[in-house]
């Protein structure tokens, strides 16, 4: 009888133990999960103000060609 009951004690220990480390796990995947969610906010308004800047960018060279062309027809 008092060895189960040792070996009871040392499994509620064991258990305790394993939820404990559950637990700090959890707490770990949360922090990583906000991290992940923060950088790919991040990401994804660089890629915005990438695009726009491309989008400026194409106009202007577009503009250039154009006003390009009207000078070498002219000559």
């Amino acid at each position: 009888m008092e060895y189960r009951l040792k070996q009871l004690e040392q499994e509620n220990l064991d258990l305790k133990s394993r939820l404990d480390m559950e637990i700090e796990v959890k707490k770990s995947e949360v922090m990583l999960n906000k991290e992940l969610k923060e950088r790919i906010e991040t990401l994804e308004l660089q890629l915005e103000t990438v695009l726009k800047i491309n989008e400026e960018f194409c106009n202007k060279v577009a503009k250039l060609r154009r006003i390009n062309k009207e000078l070498i027809d002219k000559c």
